[in-house]
């Protein structure tokens, strides 16, 4: 009888092995990192602190209207700078609303033209207070405007 004869696999796990590692290394992994935005943390509120809230809705069609009344998508930003009270001690809050169809990048700016409207409205504080443009100011000045007219942006799902 004849006998069979046995093929050597010692260096198949070594080939395995060194294989595993080329991909490895070779290989990019991408990753998604989303929208980047700032959570506030929660805080005590001063009593003397009031809340204006300010809405923005977009719906499917991507349409935005600014606290009920429907605007064009150039003007947003500005209208809803010209909602926001000026007054101290008030929080200006921008709800942003929209519909789950919605498209991302409608979303998208959405939440642009309501961070361009923190832009605006800090810009027209300054020119009242300061008659300079708020990128000019020293930063101790934007700190203070920034806590005299606090402004957060949120945001919420709706169904139409």
């Amino acid at each position: 009888m004849k006998q069979i004869q046995n093929i050597n696999t010692g260096s198949m796990a070594d080939i395995a092995f060194l294989l595993l590692v080329f991909f490895l290394v070779t290989t990019n992994i991408s990753e998604d990192y989303g929208i980047s935005t700032h959570i506030s943390k929660p805080s005590k509120m001063p009593d003397s602190l009031q809340i204006y809230h300010s809405e923005l809705i977009i719906n499917r069609d991507g349409k935005f209207m600014v606290n009920n009344k429907t605007v064009l998508s150039e003007n947003v930003c500005e209208q809803i700078a010209a909602d926001f009270t000026p007054n101290q001690n008030v929080k200006n809050v921008l709800l942003v609303k929209s519909d789950r169809e919605v498209s991302f990048n409608d979303f998208l700016n959405g939440l642009n033209e309501g961070k361009r409207a923190f832009k605006l409205f800090y810009n027209d504080i300054a020119q009242a207070e300061y008659k300079t443009n708020y990128n000019a100011l020293e930063d101790s000045l934007k700190i203070r405007l920034k806590l005299l007219h606090p402004v957060v942006l949120t945001e919420d799902v709706i169904n139409f």
